[in-house]
C-alpha cells in the first residue's frame, strides 16, 4: 500500500492481535471463572490465584520477551507467542486438576506476553515520534474493543461449555492472529517514507529516523524511571482486581453470566474514550500530567464501588473510572520511549511491564480472599482504591531525565573531529 504510511499498517495489524488476545484471555477468561469453581469445587481465592499467576508470569517473561524483540525483531517473536498461546489453550481444555490449571495459565501467560501489546508497542515506537502517543493509543484501542467481544465469548462458553469454547478460541488465534502478524515489524533503516508519515514541503528533506537510547542500567537507576514505574505499580494493583473479578462481582449483584459479561463491554468501550483522548492530549501536552490524571481517576473511583450495591449504580461508577484506566495504557509506553529512546525500548518496556504486574499480582488474591471471608467485595475495593491513589503523586514526580537525554541523544561527531 504505497500511498499509506507503513507505520499505520503496523498499528492496525498489531491492534488486531491485541484485540484477539484481550478478548479471549484477558477479559474473556472471567467468563470461565465460575464454571471452573462449579465443576471442580475450587474456592474463589484458589481460582483467583491462577489469574494472578497469569499476570505475574507474563510480567516475569516480559523483560526476556523485550530482549528477544530487540535482537530478533517483532515479527518472529509475535509468531512464537501465538504458537505458545494456542498450545496452552488447547492444553487447558483437557485439564482436570488445580495444579494443571496453574501450569497452563503460566504457559498461556508467556505466549500472551510474546504476542500481546508489548510486541506491537516496540514496533510502533520506531515508526512514530511526534505522533507516538496517538499511534500507540490507536493500537491499544484493540484492548478496549476486546472487552466488547466478551459477550460473544460468554455466549460461546454457554453454547459449547468452557472446554469447547477454549478449543474454538485457539483455532481463531492461530488463523486470524497469524495473518495479522505478517504485517508487524520495526522500521528498517533507510525506509523511504518520512517519520510519522508526515509529508515534507517542496525542497525539504524528510527527518531521518534517529535510533537512540539510554542504556538499560542507567535508565532503571534514574529517579524519573523509579517514580514512573511506581505509579504504574500502584495503578496496576487497583485495576487488575477489577478486571479479573468484574464478572463475578456483577454476578454477586444478581446478574446472569451474559449480562455480567455485557458490563465488560460497557467498561471497555468507555475506556476507549480514555485511550484515544489521552493519546491526542499526550502528543500536545506534558505526558506526565496526562498520566497523573488517568491514574488519579482510577484511585478515586475504586472505593466508590464499595458503596454501590445495585447493578446500575456499580455500572455508573465503572463508567466513571474507565477513561482513566484506558488513558494510562498508551501514555505509559509513549513516555518511556520519549524519556529513554527506542534503541533499548523492548528490554526497558519489558522490565516496566514486570514491575507493573508485580502491582497487579496480589490484588485479585486479596480481594478473592476477602470475598471468601466476608462475602462482600467492599473492603477489597477500598484497599485497591487507597493504594491506587498513591500513583497520582508518583506520576507527577516523573519528570524527563534531561541529563541522560542530553548525553545519549547528542549527535555523534564527524569522523576525524578533534584530531590534530
Amino acid at each position: 500500500m504505497p500511498r499509506v504510511y507503513e507505520g499505520w499498517i503496523v498499528v492496525g495489524s498489531a491492534g488486531v492481535v491485541v484485540t484477539m488476545i484481550g478478548a479471549a484471555f484477558f477479559y474473556g477468561f472471567g467468563t470461565i471463572f465460575n464454571p471452573l469453581r462449579e465443576e471442580f469445587g475450587w474456592s474463589a481465592a484458589a481460582t483467583s490465584f491462577a489469574f494472578s499467576l497469569r499476570q505475574e508470569t507474563s510480567g516475569i517473561a516480559s523483560p526476556f520477551i523485550g530482549m528477544a524483540i530487540d535482537r530478533l525483531g517483532s515479527r518472529k517473536v509475535l509468531f512464537f507467542g501465538l504458537a505458545v498461546v494456542a498450545t496452552g489453550v488447547i492444553a487447558m481444555s483437557f485439564m482436570q486438576t488445580l495444579w494443571q490449571f496453574y501450569v497452563v495459565m503460566a504457559l498461556i501467560a508467556v505466549g500472551t506476553s510474546a504476542s500481546g501489546g508489548q510486541v506491537g508497542l516496540v514496533a510502533i515506537a520506531t515508526w512514530f515520534e511526534t505522533r507516538r502517543a496517538r499511534a500507540m493509543s490507536i493500537m491499544t484501542v484493540g484492548g478496549g474493543v476486546a472487552g466488547t467481544l466478551v459477550v460473544g465469548v460468554a455466549a460461546l462458553v454457554e453454547a459449547l461449555g468452557w472446554r469447547g469454547a477454549l478449543r474454538a478460541l485457539a483455532g481463531l488465534i492461530v488463523v486470524l492472529g497469524g495473518l495479522a502478524a505478517l504485517n508487524v515489524r520495526s522500521r528498517p533503516s533507510g525506509h523511504p517514507q518520512p517519520m510519522d508519515g508526515l509529508a515534507t514541503r517542496p525542497g525539504e528533506t524528510a527527518t531521518p529516523y534517529e535510533d537512540w537510547g539510554v542504556p538499560v542500567r542507567q535508565a532503571v537507576r534514574s529517579w524519573a524511571y523509579i517514580v514512573f514505574t511506581y505509579s504504574l505499580f500502584a495503578n496496576g494493583f487497583a485495576t487488575t482486581a477489577l478486571i479479573v473479578l468484574q464478572i463475578p462481582f456483577f454476578e454477586s449483584l444478581g446478574m446472569s453470566k451474559t449480562a455480567a459479561g455485557s458490563t465488560v463491554a460497557v467498561f471497555t468501550l468507555t475506556s476507549i474514550l480514555g485511550r484515544l483522548g489521552a493519546g491526542v492530549l499526550a502528543d500536545r501536552f506534558d505526558k506526565r500530567l496526562v498520566l497523573a490524571a488517568s491514574v488519579g481517576s482510577v484511585g478515586l473511583g475504586m472505593p466508590l464501588l464499595a458503596i454501590t450495591h445495585t447493578y446500575w449504580s456499580a455500572l455508573a461508577v465503572m463508567v466513571l473510572l474507565a477513561p482513566g484506566f484506558g488513558g494510562a495504557i498508551p501514555v505509559r509506553p509513549a513516555m518511556l520511549a520519549d524519556y529513554f529512546g527506542t534503541r533499548y525500548f523492548g528490554t526497558l518496556n519489558g522490565i516496566t511491564a514486570l514491575i507493573t504486574t508485580f502491582g497487579g499480582f496480589g490484588s485479585p488474591i486479596l480481594v478473592g480472599w476477602l470475598v471468601d471471608r466476608t462475602g462482600s467485595y467492599d473492603l477489597g475495593w477500598i484497599i485497591c482504591g487507597v493504594i491506587g491513589l498513591t500513583a497520582l503523586p508518583a506520576a507527577l514526580a516523573s519528570r524527563p531525565p534531561r541529563a541522560l537525554i542530553e548525553i545519549h541523544r547528542r549527535p555523534s561527531p564527524p569522523l576525524g573531529a578533534g584530531a590534530g
